[in-house]
């Protein structure tokens, strides 16, 4: 039996997320937290002559959300663009997971058919701290480029 050493591990922090917006690539340096996942449509199947419900997975929606410092307008800029004039942009993001200290490799997923659920225009706070947001998004379709060895 195999087993996983302690310095192959993932630090957390060892990563990256680009956004291609209309083909234009946007690093997400002010990230300070990136998630997507599948989450599947199970139905459940009842079968005479049997005790135990079934189960089968039916469909997927592709999730995320992404936490980080407010440092630019790009995010408001779109939900803008959207209401204002009706497009909202082709959008994919990138995200990277390396860390160099460890034998796993790298794993490299591209999500197409983003859509933010929100674009904060403002946030302002009486008490000491720093600019922060979040939002949720969905995703249509995922490419695994690369996968940890």
């Amino acid at each position: 039996m195999a087993f996983t050493k302690a310095g192959d591990t993932i630090n957390s922090r060892e990563g990256s997320v680009v956004m291609t917006v209309d083909g234009k690539n946007i690093t997400l340096a002010e990230l300070q937290e990136a998630s997507a996942q599948l989450e599947g449509n199970v139905e459940e199947i009842n079968l005479l002559g049997k005790r135990l419900k079934g189960h089968k997975l039916t469909s997927a929606e592709g999730t995320g959300s992404i936490s980080k410092y407010t440092v630019r307008s790009d995010f408001a800029k779109i939900m803008a663009d959207w209401v204002q004039g009706g497009t909202y942009p082709s959008i994919s993001l990138m995200l990277t997971v390396e860390d160099k200290t460890s034998n796993t490799g790298k794993q490299v997923v591209q999500l197409m058919g983003v859509i933010f659920a929100d674009g904060v225009f403002a946030n302002l706070n009486s008490d000491d701290g720093l600019l922060e947001d979040e939002t949720d998004f969905t995703f249509d379709d995922f490419k695994i480029i690369n996968q940890f060895s």
